[in-house]
């Protein structure tokens, strides 16, 4: 038996990604997420899931129809004998303002003894996702 998740059990963590009441249950706590990026509303280093949870998937998740999310699992490179995976993700969704929403994202992922996503380092299409984050942004401010 492998001491870390399999390929096909990291397939299934992140195929649940979008709910985060099942992905959070896969996630270390303290947990060392880095979101890659300059100038981007969402990258930085978080240290926790709920900060995790609060930076990047609540203001995502605002700009979307959640009932839209899709997400493939496109590889998944590691696991088993190994601590460390790379996982390549296609995310689809509409945005709140009928707009298309397509994301390709690489997460490098670590993997503690227990099997928990002990650190995460996310490569995001940071231009499309900072757009739609600025519409949202402002489409919600004109409304208070």
């Amino acid at each position: 038996m492998s001491p870390y998740p399999t390929a096909y059990q990291i397939e299934e963590m992140f195929s649940n990604r979008a709910r985060p009441d099942k992905f959070h249950q896969y996630l270390a706590d303290p947990i060392d997420v880095t979101v890659v990026g300059q100038d981007f509303h969402i990258s930085g280093n978080y240290k926790s899931t709920q900060e995790f949870h609060d930076n990047i998937y609540v203001r995502i998740v605002a700009a979307l129809k959640e009932e839209s999310i899709r997400i493939e699992v496109r590889r998944v490179i590691g696991g088993g004998d190994s601590a460390w995976a790379a996982v390549e993700t296609y995310v689809t969704a509409e945005s709140k303002y009928d707009r298309p929403y397509v994301v390709e994202l690489v997460d490098l992922v670590r993997f503690d003894s227990d099997g928990k996503i002990a650190q995460l380092k996310e490569f995001f299409d940071s231009e499309h996702i900072h757009s739609h984050l600025d519409e949202h942004d402002s489409k919600t401010k004109d409304k208070e």
